[in-house]
């Protein structure tokens, strides 16, 4: 004998079922845009296991490479910019501890809702 689930309001009603379209979609958009790195990630991996048996097989891996270089790009501005500002205040410890302190519990005040 089924049993039916117990209704709490009569106005809510069971959820839709979605539709397993884009998911699936999605797969076919993102996987061939992964393909590359995949290979290259393989061919560092086949690499080292023929550096482990003696043997020389130096992978060329120009996505990494290029990927690894705009992070690295990126950082460097990133740290020049933030050090170059940073480096013209004058340091008051009153204020920055003030000011580390207000940050602190307004964090802890967002975490605590």
């Amino acid at each position: 004998m089924p049993k039916n689930p117990i209704t709490l309001a009569p106005d809510l009603r069971p959820n839709r079922r979605r539709s397993k379209v884009l998911p699936i979609a999605s797969i076919f958009v993102v996987a061939p845009l992964l393909i590359p790195l995949l290979l290259e990630t393989a061919a560092l991996c086949y690499g080292q296991w023929c550096m482990v048996f003696g043997t020389s097989a130096p992978p060329r891996t120009p996505m990494l490479d290029s990927i690894h270089e705009r992070i690295e790009s990126a950082r460097d501005e990133l740290w020049s910019a933030a050090s170059a500002r940073f480096q013209r205040v004058p340091w008051n410890p009153k204020v920055v501890l003030t000011i580390a302190a207000v940050i602190t519990t307004l964090g802890m005040l967002m975490l605590r809702r």
